[in-house]
């Protein structure tokens, strides 16, 4: 039962109180795992990792639902560890463009899979991954991090009354707490087409390029790429979201960093989701620099003097207003 493998005994414990409370009894249960052997997978117990999302993988996969609809197996867990791991099937655990961002960031990876030696990206995020620092989807691991020392303190730190590890990375604290607790964070790219989408209900930064936050100061970073050749398309969430199409001064680059700019109309970014009065388009320069030209049922914003689309804003039908600028970091803001 593969994914048994990777039960996860502080995730199991912490989603149900009455296991919490049976285990805190004389002659009860050794672990939250043996109760789930026991007991929880007969009563539909999903709640076994915070990397596996019962609901997603069920609609990912129609006939795995039908199949626990009908009986043959009592949840998407179980299917999955019986049959759905060495099928090269995946939980999308929070954003359906987990797996494939998996694989682009991590070649070496993506080299196993098509060899054999995992079933999916998501198989080895299970085994290796998680415990190497990688980390499915957009979510960005390193600046999390940064920006959250507290949560940095306690990765892979063992709880002193359970002697179990709380959190593997900053992305399962993430998942757990952090987008209950309005921490920023950053979703970004890699160097080829992505679909970047934030998720939870903390205030997000999205950018499609390949972003690299540098330790030391959480505005510090570096790019692996600027968005030429690419066409990246930035979903946002109800709450609020920063559309990053250029970067500011920081201390590693003493001039502000302007994105999907050079290889004309062919690399831009798409903007999804865009709320008018609660999201914002970064940009590097001056609005001056830039043309804004209504076209159908979006937005289109281009250079001014290259005529080079910048990015596509979908149902946004009149320009986007000038809302504040940081002179000293070369980036304004509209929505």
């Amino acid at each position: 039962m593969a994914y048994f493998e990777h039960f996860d005994e502080a995730f199991y414990r912490a989603s149900y109180q009455d296991v919490r409370a049976a285990l805190n009894t004389p002659r009860s249960f050794i672990s939250g795992f043996e109760h789930f052997s026991l007991y929880g997978l007969n009563e539909r117990r999903t709640q076994v990792s915070a990397f596996f999302d019962e609901g997603r993988y069920l609609a990912l996969y129609p006939d795995v639902a039908n199949a626990v609809r009908n009986g043959t197996f009592r949840s998407g867990v179980e299917h999955f560890a019986l049959r759905g791991a060495d099928e090269g099937r995946y939980s999308p655990i929070v954003t359906n463009d987990s797996e494939q961002i998996y694989l682009q960031r991590n070649p070496d990876v993506a080299a196993a899979v098509r060899q054999g030696a995992f079933k999916s990206g998501y198989d080895h995020f299970l085994r290796r991954g998680q415990f190497e620092g990688r980390v499915p989807g957009s979510f960005n691991e390193q600046s999390y991090l940064l920006r959250n020392p507290d949560v940095a303190r306690v990765i892979g730190v063992a709880n002193p009354t359970t002697g179990v590890v709380e959190f593997g990375s900053g992305y399962e604290h993430y998942i757990r707490f952090g987008q209950f607790e309005n921490r920023t964070l950053f979703f970004s790219g890699t160097s080829s087409n992505d679909v970047v989408t934030s998720f939870g209900g903390s205030e997000s930064n999205l950018t499609g390029v390949d972003y690299v936050a540098l330790s030391g100061n959480p505005t510090d970073y570096t790019l692996r790429s600027t968005g030429v050749r690419e066409i990246d398309t930035l979903i946002g969430t109800s709450a609020r979201d920063r559309y990053v199409l250029g970067f500011g001064r920081s201390p590693s680059n003493p001039n502000p960093r302007q994105l999907y700019v050079g290889g004309g109309n062919a690399d831009y970014a798409v903007v999804r989701n865009f709320a008018r009065g609660s999201d914002f388009i970064q940009l590097t320069g001056s609005l001056t620099d830039y043309n804004q030209q209504v076209s159908g049922n979006n937005l289109l914003i281009s250079t001014r003097n290259g005529n080079d689309l910048v990015a596509i804003v979908e149902g946004v039908t009149s320009p986007l207003s000038f809302v504040g600028e940081s002179t000293t970091l070369g980036v304004f803001a509209i929505n």
